[in-house]
């Protein structure tokens, strides 16, 4: 009978033991699951934070656009400016889209002037020129050097040319040739927003305006520094209604190491009650 106690004793004890153990793990998987959550809520919420100074970076760029004070206007050709939200320090760039080539419109002999001033091989010129011309038109004939439906799928590409108008300039990156690099180059003399056959050199970008003026740096340079230099340089015409006028703003900012950015096209509609339409958001 002490041995059968001794062993029901032994027993109860290993049963303690493990009845001890198994609530320290829940304890400790309760505790690690408690920190994980909070970890991610502070992340959540410092997301929240950046994604909301972002968001206020583009509101005040708007703002700054057509500001009745002209000292107070912001300037539309894409320099950046400095703005503090919220203890973010915000770079914020607005670009009006009239100083970009429309990709729906612009003619074949500005994008080879493009191409050219990005140094494309000429050998390459052409048959890019009319690839980029080839998938917004509407019917499936190709040009002398451009690519059908049946070229792309030769290419082993899942997808054919539009044949109607580009929706964004990203779409630009699947014609067939276009590469990453070279995309990235181009991108920012090209806008899908105005429907204008040419641009406005008040406020176009330098890559625009080296196609303009067939890749004289020195024409360029020139043009950028009497900007640069006017007391109200780059800003908006206040003699002109931007009622419909289109414009795209980039705001970035650091945090913890991180780069963060917000990237709009906006509308202005002269409505005081709803100022802007937006046209892209990312």
């Amino acid at each position: 009978m002490r041995d059968d106690a001794r062993h029901e004793h032994g027993w109860a004890l290993v049963s303690v033991l493990w009845i001890v153990m198994a609530l320290s793990l829940l304890a400790t998987a309760t505790l690690t699951l408690t920190s994980i959550t909070y970890r991610m809520e502070r992340k959540a919420l410092e997301r929240d934070r950046i994604d909301g100074a972002l968001d206020a970076g583009v509101v005040r760029a708007v703002l700054g656009i057509e500001a009745p004070d002209l000292s107070d206007r912001w300037r539309v050709d894409g320099v950046p400016q400095q703005f503090v939200f919220d203890d973010f320090n915000l770079s914020v760039s607005i670009q009006d889209e009239l100083g970009r080539f429309d990709l729906n419109v612009v003619d074949s002999s500005t994008l080879h002037a493009l191409l050219t001033t990005e140094q494309v091989p000429q050998d390459q010129i052409d048959t890019l020129v009319d690839r980029i011309l080839d998938w917004r038109n509407p019917s499936d004939l190709s040009r002398l050097h451009g690519a059908t439906s049946a070229d792309y799928a030769a290419a082993g590409l899942p997808y054919h040319p539009r044949h109607g108008p580009y929706q964004s300039v990203d779409e630009l990156r699947l014609v067939l040739g276009i590469t990453p690099e070279l995309f990235e180059r181009i991108r920012p003399a090209l806008t899908v927003y105005t429907k204008n056959t040419m641009i406005d050199p008040t406020y176009a970008t330098r890559e625009a305006l080296l196609a303009l003026h067939a890749g004289d740096a020195g024409v360029v340079d020139s043009i950028l520094n009497a900007r640069n230099s006017g007391g109200l340089a780059g800003v908006a015409d206040p003699s002109i209604s931007l009622a419909g006028r289109t414009y795209s703003v980039t705001v970035d900012t650091e945090h913890d190491g991180r780069g963060f950015e917000r990237y709009a096209v906006v509308m202005l509609t002269g409505d005081s009650k709803r100022p802007y339409l937006t046209l892209a958001w990312k």
